[in-house]
């Protein structure tokens, strides 16, 4: 049995993602601020998100163990009894056109958006990060997925809309649900549109010497 992730999130899609292949999930969702700043590249922004998740987290779990403020022993003390070391976070949108498309704030919302993404290119970024609480280091990727959704009418919309799936979802579309029938094609990591670029977090747990963590 592998060690645990922490998983700075509170999306079911990434812990699962995580699990089918075989990964020991402990979530341990973060709150923060997701504003995008002024002129902020997608890139930039989808990094910063992930990494302040997974630093929330980490500052979190040192401060229930250190509650007095003492760290300078924390690696120690995480190595002997502690069986957390790992943190990932991440952060999924949706961008059209230099524009971030997050979650629908209704069904007006999810509808206009759709509308946006028929018969027409879009890409989808994901930030993530990767922390090592022993050696308080730090792994940051963003990876990008291009993605071409088929024409769609306003009452096909509206029909997709119905299956109830569209408003906890950037883009207002689950790819791993019925409204994968809309992507025509896409270019890149299929696991990156449903939240998680798995080949390049594990290649990046194996870069990092997460072995402890490793299903296989």
């Amino acid at each position: 049995m592998p060690g645990q992730l922490v998983l700075a999130s509170a999306s079911p899609r990434r812990k699962e993602l995580l699990e089918k292949v075989g990964f020991s999930v402990k979530p341990m969702p973060s709150t923060i601020d997701e504003e995008r700043e002024t002129g902020e590249p997608s890139e930039t922004f989808v990094k910063r998100m992930a990494r302040t998740k997974v630093l929330a987290v980490v500052e979190r779990i040192q401060q229930t163990l250190y509650p007095d403020g003492e760290t300078a022993r924390l690696g120690a003390r995480l190595s002997r009894e502690v069986p957390l070391r790992w943190v990932l976070g991440a952060d999924t949108i949706v961008v059209v056109e230099d524009d971030i498309l997050g979650k629908p704030v209704d069904h007006e919302d999810a509808a206009q958006m759709l509308l946006r993404l028929q018969g027409t290119e879009h890409f989808v970024l994901t930030g993530f990060c990767l922390y090592d609480m022993r050696k308080n280091k730090e792994g940051i990727q963003a990876v990008t997925t291009q993605v071409r959704f088929k024409p769609m009418s306003r009452a096909e919309i509206e029909k997709y809309l119905s299956v109830g799936e569209s408003m906890d979802k950037a883009g207002s579309y689950a790819i791993q649900g019925v409204g994968g029938y809309a992507v025509d094609s896409l270019i890149g990591s299929y696991t990156n549109v449903v939240g998680l670029p798995l080949c390049q977090v594990v290649e990046m747990m194996v870069e990092m010497g997460a072995a402890d963590i490793l299903p296989f």
